[in-house]
C-alpha cells in the first residue's frame, strides 16, 4: 500500500499541519502549537536515513511552520491589544460599551471577576 516506509509519516504529518492551520481559527493558542510541533517532528522522522526530504514532508513542514508563526503572531497581538485596553481609558470605554451591548456587563464588572 505504501511504497516508502516514511510515506505514512509524511501523510500523517501533512494531515496534522492542515489541522494546525485550521485550529488557529477554532482553538487558538494551544492546539496549533501541539499539532504544528507534532507535524514538524513527523516530517523530520519521515525522512528516515535518506538525505533529502520527501516532497510531502517538506510541504508539511512548511505548512506547520506557517501555522506556528501565525499562531504566535495572533498571541502577541492579543496580548498587546489587551494591554492597550488596560492602560488606555478611551479604548477601555469603547470596549466596555461593546461588552455591555453584547453581554450586559461592563469592563469593570468583567475584570472584578478576576480580582477575587
Amino acid at each position: 500500500m505504501y511504497n516508502n516506509p516514511g510515506d505514512r509519516l509524511s501523510r500523517t504529518s501533512m494531515s496534522l499541519a492542515i489541522l494546525a492551520i485550521f485550529s488557529i481559527l477554532s482553538f487558538p493558542v494551544v492546539a496549533p502549537y501541539i499539532l504544528g510541533s507534532l507535524s514538524l517532528v513527523l516530517a523530520i522522522l519521515s525522512r528516515g536515513r535518506s538525505e533529502i526530504f520527501p516532497r510531502r514532508s517538506r510541504t508539511a513542514a512548511i505548512v506547520a511552520s506557517v501555522a506556528l508563526i501565525l499562531n504566535t503572531a495572533l498571541l502577541i497581538y492579543s496580548i498587546y491589544y489587551f494591554n492597550r485596553i488596560l492602560h488606555d481609558p478611551a479604548l477601555q470605554e469603547r470596549f466596555s460599551e461593546t461588552l455591555y451591548r453584547m453581554y450586559g456587563i461592563t469592563f469593570d464588572e468583567f475584570m472584578s471577576q478576576f480580582r477575587r
